[in-house]
């Protein structure tokens, strides 16, 4: 799932490989082996015309609208990057970085009471059907997801745009003013128009101006393969579950594209992965690794790779609308019973050693701002004895058997997690393994649908991770508010809720802000809602042919410059 958080951290190397190619050219920092130090420029190079890249995919699309209520999902958005502009993205060095390609000058904050934004945009820059890119696409960001101009219109995040009264435009649509509401702040303004959709095509295909009309096209954008762009690249092929296959797009004012194809190979079992990267079927990929892929890989010549920490987590979630779930005392218990040190030590842990359970909901470990708020409530620590005593005292019967409810019920549950992937599937196997020991009947699902499983609520318990951003007031709104469209276990607080809107209010003081989301997350701690694991580790492979493919640990992804990518100039 696709979302955004904070800081710059410290980030750990496992393993890197030799690097390969022509060491003459003085610009260019071969393969991944500097990207700690250095992570805007490593592996860079001058590239020749030509060629394709064939990047591993292990989840199809969702959507084709990147915003909507399904579009908070890593794979859609990584695969729509190279189509979809945006004013800042979330840079390898895990800072908001500047399109300048799109933008003519830094954003300017010009007010702060009301908190007003000031956008100019590039006299040059145009969708792909050579209409300019103007205030007028900014604006029907602002429309559709304000949650006023169009209730009907589902978004993965409204943050933000919900506190704006008005976008206008000025100089032919090339400026863009955005002024929020009076009294109201957004600390994280440079987290607004992170994708931007064209308005002409909105407006022909439904956008009169009414909320009906507006929700029309919002749904047109969520069903509608794109024939625009307004990026380097633009949709060729889509074959549902097989490929995306992007060319570049004619009308592109940056930098032009060295490759001639860009191509997402989606394929969900993991154990593909290596042999299709050293047959040559695939060129690059960063799944979710596990402990062989990352031993096989690390023998592969040729390749350059790397794993590291950065912006996601892994995280297993409970739904609070099961019926036994609605049970603070079985949450809690269960929680209790799970041991996070153990299930990294299955996994993540065997090939990334500095592994360590993660103790916040908002902040991992090298933020500023990272606060253990759940050694507390004793989730995750692994202790049985605690957890039957909780059952105990709370009046459920056979603890440690069958787990009967106060009323005689037997407790049964479902455990979820993404088809094909090894360390998603060990770690229910641990679980329900651990939920036996209290008397716990627990089954385990796999799907090959996570959005879906999740937006339906078509799970107990699920396993996954949410991969964010430098915005971490955002992220917290997006994740934890209880209107929130990705609050998929439907998790309320009215006090944490009101720390929370509290937070990003005062956001603008980064530290007191950040406190008052820690004073949330305590509370949601308590409620037994989501157990935090750990730190996810990101790893990325590409073929060491390829220069100016670089790691992006955080939602933007590896996408963010497929301009760039290329064969090193003087290999042909």
């Amino acid at each position: 799932m696709t979302v955004r958080l904070t800081a710059i951290l410290t980030v750990t190397v496992l393993a890197l490989t030799a690097c390969s190619g022509d060491d003459s050219d003085p610009n260019r920092e071969l393969g991944f082996d500097s990207c700690g130090e250095s992570p805007l420029t490593c592996n860079t190079g001058t590239t020749e015309p030509g060629g394709t890249m064939v990047f591993y995919e292990e989840q199809d699309r969702t959507t084709w609208n990147t915003v909507s209520e399904d579009g908070g999902h890593y794979a859609t958005s990584v695969m729509l990057r190279p189509l979809v502009p945006s004013v800042y993205y979330s840079g390898s060095d895990f800072k908001a970085t500047l399109n300048t390609t799109l933008m003519a000058a830094e954003p300017e904050l010009t007010a702060t009471s009301p908190q007003t934004i000031t956008y100019t945009i590039k006299p040059e820059a145009v969708w792909s059907d050579g209409v300019p890119i103007t205030a007028d696409d900014f604006a029907y960001q602002f429309r559709a997801r304000n949650t006023r101009d169009c209730p009907a219109c589902g978004s993965s995040s409204n943050a933000g745009y919900d506190l704006m009264a008005s976008v206008t435009g000025a100089d032919g649509g090339r400026t863009v003013t955005a002024t929020l509401q009076p009294g109201k702040t957004y600390p994280d303004w440079k987290d607004l128009f992170s994708t931007i959709y064209p308005a002409h095509l909105a407006k022909q295909n439904g956008d009169d101006g009414t909320p009906a009309g507006l929700a029309r096209s919002w749904e047109w954008f969520k069903a509608t393969q794109p024939a625009w762009s307004g990026g380097p690249f633009m949709i060729e092929s889509y074959a549902e579950g097989q490929e995306l296959v992007e060319v570049p797009n004619p009308r592109w004012w940056g930098t032009k594209p060295s490759l001639e194809k860009l191509i997402f190979k989606i394929v969900t079992d993991q154990s593909s992965f290596v042999p299709a990267l050293q047959n040559g079927e695939i060129n690059a990929g960063d799944p979710q690794p596990n402990f062989d892929m990352v031993t096989q890989v690390q023998n592969l010549t040729e390749v350059n790779h790397r794993v590291s920490g950065g912006l996601s987590w892994e995280h297993i979630d409970l739904n609070l609308e099961n019926t036994f779930l609605k049970d603070k005392a079985l949450r809690e218990a269960i929680f209790r019973a799970i041991d996070v040190q153990r299930i990294i030590d299955r996994t993540v842990g065997t090939f990334w050693k500095d592994a360590k359970p993660l103790l916040s909901h908002n902040f991992v470990p090298g933020s500023a701002h990272y606060k253990d708020v759940l050694s507390a409530s004793g989730a995750g620590a692994g202790d049985l004895e605690a957890a039957k005593k909780v059952l105990t005292d709370a009046g459920y019967g056979g603890v440690g058997t069958q787990l009967t409810t106060p009323a005689g019920e037997p407790v049964t549950l479902r455990f979820r997690h993404t088809e094909g992937n090894v360390n998603r599937a060990a770690t229910g196997e641990l679980v329900q393994a651990t939920l036996k020991q209290l008397g716990i009947t627990m089954s385990i699902q796999p799907t090959n649908n996570l959005n879906d499983a999740l937006s339906s609520g078509d799970f107990d318990l699920i396993v996954y991770a949410w991969v964010t951003s430098p915005f971490f007031f955002a992220i917290a709104d997006q994740l934890w508010g209880k209107d929130s469209e990705t609050n998929y276990g439907h998790w309320a607080n009215d006090q944490a809720e009101t720390l929370l809107k509290q937070g990003v209010q005062a956001g603008l003081d980064e530290a007191k802000g950040a406190e008052l989301l820690n004073q949330a997350d305590a509370l949601m701690a308590a409620d037994y809602y989501v157990l935090p694991l750990f730190q996810r580790a990101n790893f990325i492979a590409a073929q060491s042919g390829y220069v100016n493919i670089r790691p992006n640990a955080t939602v933007t992804g590896p996408t963010f410059n497929t301009e760039e990518w290329g064969h090193p100039a003087g290999t042909n």
